[in-house]
């Protein structure tokens, strides 16, 4: 069907761009007449596999009748199930997509993209069999679609799973990701600017910046909107004996004097590229700290039982849940700072002094730019939001790894040596 019917009937002309990009390569490979994965029967089946509580049927087989019945709107969610599920999958494609809620197909136009994503579920069950995941596992996994659909609702009164959402879920449909108790881990590699080592003998932990990375005076890395006057570039270099270069403390920040590490004395465990478990925390309910706990467990013994051909390096994490000033602000006893003694903070210069939608938005609101129109309704939004006024707040977030030796909840195993000095380095 044509791009510019398609736009005008829906009454989406404003997304023209984002649509024609690939839109003559799904229409030369659409079937004749309405997609089969969009009759009722087709749509229960994505509803089950995806474990989709009962609740959102409804409104799901509604919206799959409401596109049935145009040809415009079939057009486009066989648009959407080529580029998730037939040809080569590209996030920013997708996240381009316009939200459907307000198109001339009404509310139930908003659940177009979410039936297209379910349709997929055939292989996402095969990589489950393949792999003998538990049936526990990928239901856990999956509740991110409720998740999603209760905020939304929650938000503006009615269900959706805005594109940049979708893209997000793809990570589901692949089979890349799972939840194990309160965290998701996803198959991943490390993107972050640090190298880690441990000590043979002691098995202290360090790590190292990579050259180049330009820190605050603070060490905090240096971000565009940042004093740049007394900023600093770390160090690095390597030989087939020593190592020297700038220091990161497990506290979140990078140290101006160098070490020397002797790699006779020193292993190499992490560097950029290696294969690593990346960790996202989802919403919907607190992050309980003993549950975190179990979440790492269960992952020592999940991935290497299901997945025996994928070597992790790391559980690596980037978030405002890792911003180190929150230790300034929250209570010792809360969830986040608790997590945040766990593991080894580094800088990664998240965000610049926005807002973290974790703590403030939803799925759909934007970050408010005043300040002063920002929600207090917490306790930890009214301290977040005075320490910002004041200054106290000086970088968005942090990122933080935790190598699988370590796993041992309470222990505290990186900060409890962090005063120790670096064996066979300059700090002797």
């Amino acid at each position: 069907m044509d791009l510019n019917q398609v736009l005008s009937e829906l009454q989406i002309e404003g997304a023209r761009e984002a649509l024609q990009d690939g839109w003559e390569e799904s229409q030369a490979h659409a079937q004749e007449g309405v997609p089969e994965f969009l009759a009722q029967e087709a749509v229960r089946a994505g509803i089950a596999a995806a474990h989709i509580p009962e609740q959102w049927h409804g409104a799901l087989l509604r919206a799959a009748e409401r596109v049935r019945e145009s040809e415009a709107a079939s057009a486009l969610a066989w648009h959407a199930r080529y580029w998730l599920h037939e040809a080569q999958f590209s996030a920013p494609r997708v996240r381009l997509w316009p939200n459907l809620g307000e198109s001339a197909l009404g509310h139930e136009g908003a659940l177009l993209w979410l039936i297209a994503l379910i349709s997929g579920y055939e292989r996402m069950q095969e990589i489950h069999r393949q792999h003998d995941v538990p049936e526990e596992v990928v239901r856990d996994t999956l509740l991110q679609i409720d998740l999603y659909l209760r905020d939304t609702t929650r938000e503006q009164g009615y269900p959706e799973v805005p594109p940049r959402l979708i893209a997000w879920l793809m990570n589901h449909y692949t089979g890349v990701i799972y939840r194990l108790a309160r965290l998701q881990f996803q198959f991943g590699t490390s993107h972050y600017r640090i190298r880690v080592y441990r000590h043979r003998k002691t098995g202290r932990v360090s790590a190292i910046s990579e050259a180049g990375v330009r820190f605050r005076d603070d060490g905090q890395i240096l971000r565009t909107s940042d004093d740049a006057t007394d900023s600093w570039e770390a160090q690095l270099t390597v030989t087939e004996e020593i190592l020297r270069g700038t220091p990161i403390s497990p506290e979140g920040h990078a140290l101006r004097d160098q070490v020397e590490l002797q790699l006779t004395e020193w292993e190499q465990e992490l560097v950029p590229g290696d294969p690593v478990l990346h960790i996202h925390i989802p919403g919907g309910e607190p992050m309980d700290f003993d549950a975190c706990g179990e979440a790492f467990r269960r992952a020592l013994a999940f991935f290497p039982r299901h997945f025996p051909n994928y070597r992790s390096n790391a559980f690596m994490c980037g978030s405002w849940v890792l911003n180190t000033a929150l230790q300034e602000i929250a209570p010792a006893t809360s969830n986040m700072v608790r997590f945040q003694r766990e593991v080894y903070l580094f800088p990664i210069g998240l965000g610049e002094d926005s807002l973290p939608s974790g703590l403030f938005g939803g799925l759909l609101r934007d970050m408010p730019e005043d300040l002063s129109q920002a929600p207090r309704g917490t306790s930890l939004q009214r301290a977040y939001l005075d320490a910002m006024e004041s200054g106290g707040l000086v970088t968005g977030g942090g990122g933080c790894f935790l190598l699988p030796e370590d796993v041992n909840r309470g222990a505290q195993a990186y900060l409890d040596r962090r005063r120790q000095p670096v064996p066979g380095s300059s700090a002797d």
